[in-house]
């Protein structure tokens, strides 16, 4: 049996195993009497399997490295990116330069002209002086009566100042005087000491608290003494 050009075993032989061989070498094969050396010889398979697989591992490498330059380009962009961002959030270091000065004439008139002298507001005293310093010599007193505080001792100390407190004293409630010898104010019922230089504070005697204080205005232009408290 002899092999025909288009015998169906052969080309479906040969279609379905994808050879390269004379068709005569696989209808030998077909028929029995296989034709060995010519076999070996002149057989080539296709290498259309290899090299598609040699293609397809191409494609898939580059394709690794397109997405591997993609990555690192983007990664370069975003810390250059955030480099810019430090570099315009951070704080000028440059020392602020100072404007120059203009020579106008107006400003060289505001320069040497003298700032105006300001006068202090004057004292307002209220009410009707209680006393003036000219009736009050240095280290004399004078006993007043206010209808709100009582009997009050106005002193005219020798440093000349003039203090004031209530007459009444803190231990049974006696009047108490100014003593121009001791320059002290005493009580004479029981011998309580106050120290009119020092806010009447209790310097002997059985009075518990300081005499009570009464602040005072005195107008120097004129010597009057008011009354504050």
């Amino acid at each position: 049996m002899t092999s025909r050009e288009g015998d169906p075993a052969t080309e479906q032989s040969l279609a379905k195993y994808g050879m390269q061989v004379p068709r005569e070498i696989v209808s030998s094969v077909l028929i029995g009497q296989p034709k060995v050396p010519v076999l070996l010889s002149r057989a080539a398979f296709r290498p259309h399997a290899d090299t598609r697989n040699d293609k397809v591992q191409t494609q898939l490498q580059q394709g690794r490295r397109r997405f591997l330059h993609t990555m690192l380009g983007l990664a370069a962009i975003s810390i250059a990116g955030l480099w810019l961002l430090k570099g315009a959030s951070a704080p000028s270091t440059q020392p602020t330069t100072p404007s120059p000065t203009i020579n106008s004439p107006s400003s060289q008139a505001s320069l040497s002209s003298p700032l105006p002298a300001t006068t202090p507001a004057p004292t307002t005293y209220t009410g009707q002086p209680v006393a003036n310093a000219a009736n009050i010599p240095l280290n004399q007193s004078l006993t007043l009566n206010d209808p709100t505080l009582g009997p009050i001792v106005l002193i005219h100390l020798d440093n000349g100042q003039f203090v004031a407190y209530s007459a009444i004293c803190t231990h049974a409630g006696c009047e108490v005087q100014f003593d121009p010898s001791a320059k002290d104010i005493a009580c004479p019922c029981h011998g309580a000491v106050y120290n009119p230089y020092n806010n009447a504070q209790v310097v002997g005697g059985p009075a518990p608290y300081p005499l009570q204080k009464i602040p005072i205005q005195y107008d120097a232009s004129t010597g009057n003494l008011y009354l504050t408290g």
